[in-house]
């Protein structure tokens, strides 16, 4: 009994952990998408990564890598400015300075974008150093936060599991019982 106690543990826990971690945000975490791959810009390669997947309002983060083309090493000493601009809908356009200190990986800049609003935006990676300057950009969809249905996907099949557990636990109970009572007689 205890062996099947530790299975179902684990399976709850295993199936819990995996649920929770789809909320989850900031820069590296709720899953990465590679949005450029060493595109040219000026004397440099750029590559651009935006979490979580898929972005909401107010939960946008881009990474930045800068890799020097000439000699592919990272450039560590750029000012990265990262800019979101409504595509064919008003709305406040950001611009943000990406740090090494928000970025997952110490070679990369990063910065969180609060996109007050739902629709496609044009962001725009602007570098500048000793070596030169460049600029890239991609289309980024912004769509609103889960709602009530996401909760709901997700919560159903972790209800259906605890409630399979408890009623393994009380037939285990029974059974047990019945057991015990049978080699008194």
């Amino acid at each position: 009994m205890k062996r099947s106690i530790a299975w179902f543990a684990f399976l709850l826990i295993l199936s819990i952990s995996g649920t929770f971690s789809a909320f989850a945000s900031g820069p590296g975490v709720g899953g990465r998408r590679v949005r450029l791959d060493n595109e040219p810009s000026g004397p440099f390669l750029i590559r651009a990564v935006t979490s979580p997947t898929p972005p909401t309002v107010e939960n946008f983060n881009v990474e930045a890598k800068v890799i020097l083309a000439a000699t592919g090493e990272d450039v560590l000493d750029a000012n990265v400015i990262i800019l979101a601009e409504p595509v064919e809908f008003e709305s406040t356009p950001l611009q943000e300075i990406a740090t090494h200190d928000y970025a997952p990986l110490p070679t990369e800049y990063a910065a969180h974008l609060a996109i007050p609003d739902v629709g496609l935006w044009q962001v725009t990676i602007q570098i500048e150093s000793d070596e030169g300057a460049g600029e890239v950009s991609f289309y980024q969809q912004i769509t609103n936060p889960p709602n009530l249905g996401a909760w709901v996907s997700v919560g159903a099949p972790v209800g259906g599991l605890l409630l399979l557990m408890v009623v393994f636990f009380w037939l285990q109970r029974n059974s047990a019982s019945s057991k015990d009572g049978s080699n008194r007689a």
